[in-house]
């Protein structure tokens, strides 16, 4: 049975150990296992210039922060740093970080190979006048790494080795804390759903101008969404017999269009809590609406705080992820082959990628890897290719179509756009 690893881009942490321990020279040359497959500048890097002989507490704009103790770092040989050093602070949460990085995520464990799901990923590495400085043997770095997700599944804590491209798992042991600065609204948008066919519908008009959300839908009736007595219209008589004069809506930020909603007059008011009902072309301008929101967030996640904060100690710079087993229950798998439409004389240094956007991971097939072609019947996955000189090809067959056979060939568009940055991938994703 296949099984995958998911990398997810919920946010947790990459740690790399590919530099030499203080008092180690550098005997052979290793080539990195990290191999971005697009060319540029596709991290989300934070750099920083940092005073060693003091306490540096450093923070990213989505959350993170992180602490590096006074005269904790050293030189190779072991002594005490004290010039400038300067601090580079990667981070990888969603899919196009995941493609982008070049970053295994991949784990071998009794002779079978699985892929991670991450919750988030990190590398964290320093240099003094262009040479790499190590954390003093006793000393450990504090992070808080901002990650997208919580307690849904046991993320554990891993090492990778830069030369070899194994993971160590370290731990499963690391607190997560809410995120006090999380702002929900500047989050991922909520997508919306299909008003209930056995919902309580309130039928309450009112001026809705000053709510430019509401301004899409032709008209909008109220479903009740509340699950408390106090919040139900059925079990508080006095409200379908009074005349109410105001009313005010806040956002839940629990589902797409739902509020608490209080009408007032002068003597009293009510609260519920109601979404607005949903069907027909209301419902497809709402899809509409929910997927424009996702581009336009997705381009600005680095710059926007994370609702879950995970701590850990770390004991040296490099890469680190907090990862758990994706198993696949139901795989299909077969022996694929990829025809690129006028590109075929690229294919055999083409890298075929699944995308699970729903589970947030991705899968990655070199070449030699095409005859062990696996996918997740219960996941909605989409297929890409990254060719050389950052042309991207797209699969828009349904990929059901290989279901029960041994051997496939799956058709991919070559697109005219290559990857320049992060945002074209994001809106070539955006496309499947």
């Amino acid at each position: 049975m296949l099984r995958y690893i998911p990398i997810l881009i919920l946010p947790f942490i990459f740690a790399c150990n590919g530099e030499n321990a203080p008092g180690e020279s550098d005997t052979t040359t290793e080539t990195s296992c990290i191999q971005p497959p697009f060319d540029g500048d596709f991290i989300n890097d934070a750099v920083f210039n940092i005073d060693p002989k003091v306490e540096n507490s450093l923070e990213t704009n989505n959350g993170s922060q992180f602490t590096i103790p006074a005269n904790a770092l050293v030189n190779e040989a072991g002594e005490p740093i004290t010039d400038d050093v300067t601090i580079t602070f990667n981070q990888y949460h969603s899919i196009p970080d995941i493609i982008t990085s070049g970053i295994p995520m991949s784990y071998d464990s009794l002779g079978e190979s699985y892929s991670f799901e991450s919750a988030g990923m990190f590398s964290l590495n320093g240099t003094c006048n262009d040479a790499p400085v190590f954390v003093k043997d006793g000393e450990s770095i504090a992070m808080n790494l901002a990650s997208d997700l919580g307690e849904e599944e046991p993320f554990n804590f891993y090492e990778l080795n830069e030369n070899t491209g194994d993971w160590t798992y370290e731990h499963s042991d690391s607190p997560i804390a809410n995120n006090p600065r999380f702002e929900p609204e500047k989050y991922i948008p909520l997508k919306p759903a299909q008003v209930s066919e056995d919902a309580f519908i309130l039928d309450i008009n009112f001026d809705l101008s000053n709510y430019d959300e509401l301004k899409l839908f032709s008209g909008i009736v109220w479903e009740y969404t509340g699950t408390e007595d106090s919040l139900d219209p059925r079990k508080n008589a006095f409200v379908g017999k009074t005349k109410w004069t105001d009313f005010e809506l806040e956002p839940t930020n629990e589902n797409a269009y739902e509020y608490y909603m209080t009408m007032k007059n002068r003597n009293q008011s009510f609260t519920t809590k109601c979404a607005a009902a949903l069907d027909g072309e209301d419902l497809d301008v709402a899809m509409a609406e929910f997927e424009s929101k996702k581009i336009e967030v997705a381009k600005n996640m680095e710059n926007v705080q994370k609702p879950f904060i995970r701590s850990v100690n770390i004991s040296g710079f490099g890469t680190y992820n907090y990862d758990y087993i994706h198993r696949v229950e139901k795989p299909v798998e077969l022996i694929a082959d990829f025809n690129f439409e006028g590109s075929n004389a690229n294919k055999d240094e083409a890298l075929v990628v699944l995308v699970y956007p729903d589970d947030n991971f991705v899968v990655n097939y070199p070449k030699e890897k095409w005859s062990s072609f696996g996918i997740d019947t219960q996941g909605e996955a989409k297929l890409i290719a990254v060719l050389p000189g950052n042309e991207i090809a797209v699969c828009k067959e349904d990929l059901s179509d290989c279901y029960g056979k041994k051997r496939h060939t799956f058709n991919l568009q070559v697109l005219d756009e290559k990857i320049e940055d992060k945002n074209t991938l994001i809106d070539v994703l955006a496309t499947l």
